[in-house]
């Protein structure tokens, strides 16, 4: 106990030694935001930050983040390291890898550790989707929304996976062109370009050689929150006609967290900063898991997994959830 206070201590003196280079970091990703990124979700920034300061603190291994982030449009090598290296170094001089840094967390988790939480929930659905041993493994793995994500590029590239990632066509020509410059090998995927509000991702898949009747793995990160109600409900309904064993692993925001107070200026600041609004919620009203079960069996599709950010108990609602569903047989 005494050590890790220790390494809190010399974490937190670190970061505010650091703090006028990470916001000097700050305005120049800010700048680049609003010149370099356009047509590209500015929400696609955050777990990639996230992930690359598991990294520095050697939580969990993502290197291919580390070196993609760099290239990125509203990054630079420069800015990178203001914002996240500063950090990251802080993290490795202190050996610190509690709180955001800590992986994969702790359960319950809160607001201020949901993309702690949020992370390894992912990554578990995957690992266990596409696990040989178990039932129905997937043959298919699609990151709809796929943003900056790196999985890909990770364990998945050895699989004998085929892997696909669906994004609006200017995310995708930024992440082709970044991946190359960072030197990673992304031949094993394909990259697939649609728009959740103009065309069927769907449709476009099946354009570039996806299956419907293999076993599949989604992965819908950081996706449902900015979206109509009904684009969600036929994304669920589409994957409840696939294979038997598909699985889709997505997350949600509180319907009665956020028609409160603090909902609403979450909101706002998100609107705010990235200048996109909240559209779709599930409720959490107790017990959450059932509301997850019951949305999820109006759509075709039986609840495998479901996990509340922050605690149900008594008038507390969880802020959010993160949710697995599979096509049963």
């Amino acid at each position: 106990m005494l050590m890790n206070a220790l390494r809190l201590l010399m974490f937190s003196l670190l970061v505010v030694a650091f703090l006028p280079l990470f916001m000097l970091g700050m305005v120049g990703f800010m700048v680049r935001l609003k010149t370099r990124n356009r047509g590209i979700t500015a929400t696609a920034y955050e777990p990639l930050f996230n992930r690359m300061l598991f990294h520095h603190a050697g939580t969990r291994d993502d290197r291919a983040a580390v070196k993609l982030a760099p290239h990125l449009p509203a990054l630079s090598p420069s800015v990178a390291w203001l914002m996240i290296g500063t950090m990251g170094l802080a993290a490795r001089l202190s050996g610190y890898q509690g709180s955001i840094l800590s992986y994969p967390g702790a359960r319950p988790s809160s607001m201020i550790l949901m993309m702690v939480h949020r992370t390894a929930f992912f990554d578990e659905a995957l690992a266990s989707a596409v696990d040989p041993t178990g039932p129905h493994p997937a043959q298919q793995v699609v990151f709809l929304g796929a943003g900056w994500d790196t999985r890909a590029y990770g364990a998945l590239r050895d699989r004998p996976l085929r892997v696909f990632e669906v994004d609006t066509p200017a995310t995708q020509r930024a992440k082709t062109q970044a991946l190359n410059r960072a030197g990673i090998d992304a031949r094993h995927v394909t990259f697939v370009e649609t728009d959740f509000g103009q065309t069927s991702w769907f449709d476009a898949l099946l354009v570039r050689g996806f299956d419907p009747a293999l076993p599949t793995f989604i992965l819908w990160e950081g996706v449902t929150y900015y979206l109509e109600e009904k684009t969600v409900q036929t994304t669920l309904r589409t994957v409840s006609g696939l294979a038997v064993g598909s699985r889709i692993a997505f997350d949600t925001f509180s319907l009665e967290y956020f028609s409160g107070f603090l909902g609403q200026y979450a909101n706002l600041m998100i609107k705010g900063f990235y200048g996109e609004s909240l559209q779709f919620f599930m409720s959490t009203a107790a017990p959450a898991r059932k509301q997850a079960s019951d949305f999820i069996a109006s759509q075709g599709l039986a609840l495998a997994a479901y996990e509340p950010v922050g605690e149900e108990r008594g008038k507390t609602v969880p802020a959010g959830g993160f949710t697995l569903a599979e096509r049963s047989g």
